[in-house]
């Protein structure tokens, strides 16, 4: 084998692994980018979930709140005495 034919060798070679080169980096990088999508419609998802979250939360503290409101307005004595057992049941609650 001649030097030409060695130096023309090594240079298919070195095209050819470059050419591999290129393409473990192309593939890289598409991986990546396929990752970051992922990744951000997970988080976007889930910031949602918990918008929803949260606001079902007020929703319920609302209603809850109305509710309390409701009691004391129409049966202000039923309502402080219920409170008054609350307290009572926590306060022995608390001492055993």
């Amino acid at each position: 084998m001649s030097n030409t034919e060695r130096t023309e060798q090594r240079t298919n070679g070195m095209k050819d692994y470059e050419a591999a080169l290129d393409d473990i980096a192309e593939r890289g990088a598409a991986a990546i980018k396929n990752t970051k999508a992922r990744v951000d419609r997970v988080v976007s998802d889930v910031a949602d979930k918990g918008e929803e979250a949260l606001q079902s939360a007020r929703d319920a503290r609302d209603t809850v709140a109305d509710a309390i409101l409701r009691s004391v307005r129409e049966r202000p004595y039923t309502t402080l005495a219920i409170a008054g057992f609350l307290g009572f049941l926590y306060g022995a609650m608390r001492r055993r």
